[in-house]
């Protein structure tokens, strides 16, 4: 019988004879459906969903690995990567961002150093561990590291401007992006840094760590926003940039106005000692032997007359340099060692012939210091 057919069974007609009872013969028959068979039964749910999902992991882990490889070409890798290339009796270690790093020519600092003409072979008077964009804890992180290997320098020269010293260093997932993920590739001191004693602060920059997608994200969206502002440019005169990227951009480092300066030197005249990373830097050179000296980096004339004319910054300028004899280390003004505009590419950074000029100066600076 096929499928969807009907049986059909007679149904008993009473018989005129024997009233009562059914008859028995070919009576009229009423049609009864057939029981529909079951469907066979189909794949698991979860078994469809197996595969979209194996695939999704392998597209991560594709994507994780790219940029990883990619990132060992950004600033701080590089860095670190040069680390183990330092000679041990380097006499001179170079500390702070991208003030530092633009502010020294190392061919300039060696002659004043050595005596010998620019381009002469020889040891290198110094090495350079400035890194753009980063934070004091960055910085001791990277003279941590450096400072592993056996190297003997005489002096540390720590960089800084405004209240860097004194000013707390924010950890967030907004802030650990750039130069700054570094604190994912040493999670354990940076996370006492940023918060003292919390696993939580640590187990965060451990996960975030080990995701390259997460920890190296900057590498992406960097990208995507040199897209947007060529796309913005179209049609626009082109805006001045330097060696660091658009000028205006560094506008951002400075205070916005003289008032929300005066505040942020109060806030640091108030603490009894610099800030944490920063006693951490002091600790550590004083642990290798070495002597640290902390350099106000020079700014143009509009920094200095708008900011450091101010009464509250003379007032801490005092307090660094009591907390600096204290501890034993050496307090360089040179706010003012660069004056010319043209020493200065943007509100910060000096230019190659400005870095020229403060070169010489920071070489016979710490040639005098070492006689003392």
């Amino acid at each position: 019988m096929s499928e969807g057919s009907t049986t059909r069974i007679p149904r008993p007609v009473a018989d005129p004879l024997l009233p009562g009872l059914p008859a028995v013969g070919n009576a009229p028959v009423e049609p009864i459906p057939a029981v529909a068979k079951m469907p066979a039964p189909g794949p698991v749910a979860g078994h469809s969903l197996g595969i979209p999902v194996v695939m999704l992991l392998c597209v991560l882990v594709v994507v994780n690995v790219c940029i990883h490889i990619f990132a060992q070409r950004s600033q701080h890798y590089r860095l670190l990567a040069a680390i183990p290339r330092v000679p041990f009796r380097t006499p001179v270690l170079l500390l702070g961002n991208s003030l530092m790093e633009a502010g020294v020519d190392l061919d300039t600092f060696d002659s004043a150093w050595s005596g010998r003409r620019p381009g002469m072979p020889g040891m290198r008077a110094a090495f350079s561990l400035a890194l753009g964009a980063t934070s004091p804890v960055e910085h001791f992180l990277i003279l941590s590291r450096a400072l592993k290997r056996p190297i003997q320098p005489q002096f540390i020269v720590y960089g800084f401007f405004d209240d860097q010293l004194f000013s707390p260093v924010a950890g967030e997932w907004s802030d650990l992006e750039g130069n700054r993920a570094l604190s994912y590739t040493f999670p354990a001191q940076a996370a006492e840094l940023y918060a003292p004693g919390s696993w939580m602060k640590k187990g965060e920059l451990m996960i975030i760590g080990s995701v390259p997608m997460l920890a190296e994200r900057s590498m992406v969206w960097s990208r995507v926003e040199l897209l947007r502002r060529r796309m913005e440019d179209m049609g626009m005169p082109p805006k001045t940039e330097n060696r660091f990227g658009r000028v205006s951009d560094f506008s951002a480092l400075e205070a916005g106005d003289e008032q929300a300066f005066n505040v942020r030197c109060e806030t640091a005249l108030a603490q009894a000692e610099f800030s944490r990373p920063v006693e951490k830097i002091v600790r550590l050179c004083q642990s290798q032997g070495a002597r640290l000296v902390l350099v106000e980096m020079p700014m143009p004339k509009r920094h200095r007359e708008l900011f450091y004319g101010a009464e509250s910054w003379h007032r801490l300028q005092g307090r660094t340099g009591e907390l600096a004899e204290r501890q034993g280390l050496r307090y360089v003004r040179a706010s003012d060692w660069v004056t010319q505009a043209a020493g200065f590419e943007d509100a910060t950074h000096l230019s190659p012939e400005g870095a020229k000029l403060f070169s010489r100066l920071l070489a016979d600076e710490l040639r005098k210091i070492s006689t003392q």
